[in-house]
């Protein structure tokens, strides 16, 4: 699926009132907030969409807003409010656990890295000589 574009997302809504429209901020990861943009987007009559724009606290994420109206056909059988706090419960739970995923892959990097790190310090101690240690020692950063 490609990322959508802000001059194709923009297409004006029918006019309503405040009321009828909900406001949907969608964010993670590229493909997680494409994905769920997506799924959104099906639950509405009408909607436009903004985004992609980069998190600055959180480089690697991103953030889409979604306007629109609920399309009452897809929401069949159930009340609207119980419909919509039941899909954003599930699209939460789904981003929660790509951000658990994508979390515990840069945890297990990130200890891998230092584990790297420890070895070759380990190592430049044990072949440098004396003097080397001494000097080293005088600074905080190696212990």
């Amino acid at each position: 699926m490609s990322t959508p574009t802000p001059a194709t997302s923009l297409a004006p809504l029918p006019v309503a009132g405040p009321d009828e429209l909900l406001d949907v901020r969608v964010t993670g990861t590229p493909a997680v907030a494409v994905q769920a943009l997506a799924r959104l987007r099906g639950l509405f009559a009408t909607c436009r969409y903004r985004g992609p724009f980069p998190l600055r606290r959180t480089p690697g994420l991103v953030r889409f807003y979604l306007t629109g109206r609920l399309d009452p056909a897809a929401v069949v059988g159930c009340e609207r409010a119980e419909w919509l706090c039941t899909a954003v419960e599930r699209v939460r739970g789904r981003t929660a656990a790509a951000l658990d995923d994508e979390l515990a892959d840069r945890q297990a990097a990130l200890e891998q890295a230092d584990a790297s790190l420890g070895a070759l310090v380990r190592q430049w101690r044990s072949s440098s000589g004396h003097a080397c240690r001494a000097r080293a020692s005088r600074g905080r950063a190696v212990q």
